[in-house]
């Protein structure tokens, strides 16, 4: 009785432990970067913020994203008369929500456990230390936003399902609209909200009470909808009030994420198979690979447990059914686009935390007769803590380092002369050497094989050029993988990586995920990670010096122009 009442005085102190350490995980340098814009959609956000005044000019004028994150900075400035960057100000809500969703997820999976506290404290403790989360968190983006309405939905809509009052069904109707004020990608959960009074009519018995609940379902949806699209309106009202533009940006979005658009940012996924991509490029580095396989297999076994109620035992498991197809609806949609960012997965995160805990709770059910499995499914567990932390405090180690960018600056201030002509590659925000009295040339590799004077251009910077710096990975590996679409940018960089250019690499500035015990230090390189997970807090600059000069025959020869 004594150890019981022990227990529950410490049930709230492990909550709060773990809630602590995610929050450290995600407030810890919110001002990376040193106040450049290094990431394109904060700089995109700010404008929008800046160019609001209440109450004469309200229209951010962005319809990629909702307004909800816009008018939440715009207004935490006004009110609190903030001279704090925009963007600054966007990071530490992402990371407050951030840290609110390992809340959410706590009270989710009290209801998916019940009573067994100890695998609700696990599928919490995964998300606090999610990497993929804890870098979300870090961007002044709507995905940490969203992920929080979402889950708050998916809590709500499970309450439910549990407690059959009305007042959670209207209540995550609320936070469905703000979600997709803040992103109208969170859409996809509509389907499960408004089935879900029908669902429940499956398990009334009487033709009459069946009737009856239809109608009553028909009109719990249809208040569903009104009050999803009066949530939604409050906090975005331009994409109804200037709908026209909505729907050219959406049209524009949606080219683009479909591939009927091809350019310069989404040409990593050309020739990229769905799911096999996110299963190999986001996931094992967003979860850490041990997660990513404990949380398919709780994938699984949570799914044939539902199929398996819905057969045998006549009945469906709502909670079961509201987890596993809002984690559907939303993933296998954006899954299956052609552009294949880890941001459009980024709310189906959390998932994987509660389904790898579910694994061991089914586990441990079928081993209780057996102490020998049960210790090892113990071990096995705390193996699997072990092993995420340690991939969670190696990525976490890149915001203790100062930027690639910033010190590749400080690099090339202090060993390449001034006035040094330095051809370097276009299409990022702001390009190394950020400071510097440098004749500094962002040559747009992009089109290099479908613009002509681009080619002659090319052949005269390297002619003139006394450095070469490669600014991340983006282009030289997504057109080195497509030799035949783009063969003179590709065999650009064959020449360079093999020094037939003239040119050899000096330096590398890169600040990949390292856990350092004492004085040793395990580094382990990202950069094959799908592109985003690096080119915006992490890439790698490298830079090279021009040694063996050529005429510009010899060059033309080489690239065969």
């Amino acid at each position: 009785m004594k150890l019981v009442k022990i227990n529950r005085l410490l049930n709230p102190l492990y909550l709060l432990i773990i809630i602590s350490i995610g929050a450290v995980l995600r407030f810890y340098k919110l001002d990376w970067g040193e106040g450049y814009f290094f990431h394109p959609d904060e700089y995109h956000l700010t404008i929008s913020v800046n160019q609001l005044s209440y109450p004469s000019q309200m229209h951010p004028h962005l319809f990629s994203y909702g307004s909800f994150p816009v008018y939440l900075i715009y207004f935490t400035k006004l009110i609190f008369n903030l001279e704090t960057s925009p963007f600054l100000i966007g990071r530490f809500y992402s990371a407050l929500f951030s840290t609110l969703t390992i809340v959410v997820i706590y009270k989710i999976s009290l209801e998916l456990f019940k009573e067994r506290k100890n695998y609700a404290y696990l599928s919490t403790f995964f998300v606090a230390i999610t990497p993929g989360l804890i870098q979300q968190a870090h961007f002044s983006t709507p995905e940490s936003n969203l992920t929080f309405f979402l889950m708050i939905t998916l809590l709500l809509l499970i309450k439910w399902f549990e407690k059959d009052k009305l007042k959670y069904y209207l209540a995550s109707a609320s936070s469905l609209g703000v979600a997709a004020g803040t992103k109208i990608v969170a859409t996809t959960f509509l389907p499960l909200a408004l089935l879900s009074p029908f669902i429940k009519v499956l398990e009334i018995k009487g033709l009459l009470r069946k009737i009856f609940a239809l109608i009553k379902s028909y009109f719990s949806s249809s208040i569903f909808i009104l009050i999803t699209f009066l949530s939604f309106f409050i906090v975005f009202p331009y994409a109804i009030l200037d709908f026209k533009g909505l729907r050219s940006s959406m049209n524009y979005e949606f080219a683009v994420a479909s591939g009927k658009q091809i350019v310069f940012y989404n040409r990593a996924f050309i020739g990229t198979k769905p799911i096999l991509f996110q299963l190999t490029k986001i996931l094992p580095y967003a979860l850490g690979i041990p997660l990513l396989i404990f949380g398919i297999a709780g994938f699984l076994i949570m799914s044939i447990h539902l199929v398996d109620d819905s057969i045998n035992k006549r009945r469906i498991n709502s909670i079961l059914l509201a987890i596993l197809s809002s984690f559907l609806f939303f993933f296998l949609p954006n899954a299956l686009l052609y552009a294949k960012w880890t941001r459009f997965i980024a709310p189906t995160f959390p998932f994987f935390s509660i389904f790898a805990a579910y694994a061991f709770y089914q586990l441990f059910l079928k081993s209780q007769n057996s102490p020998i499995i049960s210790l090892f499914l113990k071990a096995l567990a705390i193996l699997l803590m072990v092993s995420t932390s340690v991939w969670t405090l190696s990525f976490w180690s890149i915001y203790s380092h100062q930027d690639s960018r910033i010190s590749a600056t400080g690099w090339i201030n202090k060993n390449i002369p001034k006035n040094s002509y330095i051809l370097t590659e276009t299409g990022n925000t702001l390009e190394a050497p950020l400071t510097g009295e440098y004749t500094k040339i962002p040559f747009d590799f992009y089109n290099l094989d479908e613009r002509y004077e681009l080619k002659n251009e090319l052949v005269d910077h390297l002619v003139k050029s006394d450095y070469f710096i490669i600014q991340s990975r983006r282009i030289f590996i997504n057109h080195q993988n497509q030799p035949y679409q783009f063969p003179l940018t590709s065999r650009f960089y064959d020449l360079l990586f093999s020094e037939q250019l003239g040119f050899e690499k000096i330096q590398e500035c890169n600040s990949y995920p390292q856990l350092s015990i004492g004085h040793l230090s395990f580094v382990i390189p990202d950069e094959l990670a799908e592109e985003t997970w690096s080119v915006f807090d992490h890439p790698v600059i490298r830079v090279y010096k021009k040694v063996n000069p050529k005429e510009a025959l010899e060059y033309e020869k080489l690239l065969e122009i």
